[in-house]
């Protein structure tokens, strides 16, 4: 499933398309993703201008000029792909298409249907049902490590664990946990209220670290991500636990190996010598 670093770089990939464009045309080709598209969803869209475009978690939101905005999830296997209105070519799984005043198509392709989209009054976005149980966001500057701490100490499951629950702290990931979990030397473990402040402060400067490169890589190719351009995603080659079991660790003067267990379902990766 596309994590944050995905999401936010398919936003960004976005905004020169998309921000301040009208969309002068929308079709659906079924009735529903994972839930039924809201009455009239396309003659709703249709000679809206995009005014901005934010990321709240796993969610795009796309702010129009008639006071609503499109809210789209990408699900585990959902893309948007842009092409000039010229070139474009309708393929399989696409559900949604846009086409903007700027002569260019958005299609949303998703051969799971796991995705949705949903219209909803601006001002009352923040009140979307699927927002009101979400954490913070890790960049957020209010969300402090004494905040972090302070939440941590509620939990007495795993910090892995912990951290994949999007209540406690929104878009880590599987993969960027464990990532981040290895650079703070934590085994994931550890109960999450253990975790000393110093510990727990280490550990967030790690996630915002590993999401920031993530996102500057374009996320992380696995399986279906690719970027609204086509170009796919470089961050599995920067990975310093994930996917690389029995693999020698990358710390320097580190002589463990990469283990892995399995963990509320997912796969977790750790260094056996040097995360307690």
């Amino acid at each position: 499933m596309p994590e944050l670093p995905e999401v936010e770089t398919v936003r960004r990939g976005l905004v020169p398309v998309l921000q301040g464009t009208i969309l002068i045309d929308v079709q659906t080709f079924r009735e529903d993703l994972r839930y039924p598209f809201p009455l009239f969803f396309a003659e709703q869209l249709k000679g809206q201008t995009v005014e901005t475009l934010e990321r709240r978690a796993k969610y795009l939101l796309l702010h129009l000029s008639g006071s609503q905005t499109l809210i789209i999830h990408l699900g585990m296997s959902g893309r948007l792909r842009i092409d000039s209105t010229h070139d474009f070519i309708k393929q399989k799984h696409d559900h949604v298409i846009f086409r903007t005043s700027r002569h260019q198509t958005i299609a949303y392709n998703d051969a799971r249907r796991f995705g949705l989209m949903d219209l909803i009054p601006t001002q009352n976005w923040h009140d979307y049902i699927h927002f009101k149980k979400l954490g913070p966001e890790p960049f957020d500057q209010e969300f402090t490590f004494e905040v972090f701490h302070k939440s941590l100490q509620k939990h007495q499951q795993p910090i892995k664990v912990a951290l994949l629950d999007q209540r406690l702290i929104v878009g880590v990931g599987n993969i960027y946990a464990s990532e981040s979990l290895w650079g703070s030397k934590i085994h994931p473990n550890r109960s999450a209220n253990t975790l000393t402040p110093k510990e727990t402060e280490l550990l967030l400067i790690n996630i915002r670290e590993v999401l920031n490169r993530a996102i500057k890589a374009g996320g992380s190719t696995l399986r279906d991500h690719q970027q609204p351009d086509g170009k796919l995603g470089y961050f599995q080659h920067q990975f310093a636990v994930y996917s690389r079991y029995l693999e020698p660790c990358l710390r320097e003067g580190c002589q463990g190996h990469i283990r892995k267990f399995a963990q509320a379902g997912r796969s977790t990766y750790y260094c056996e010598a040097c995360q307690k």
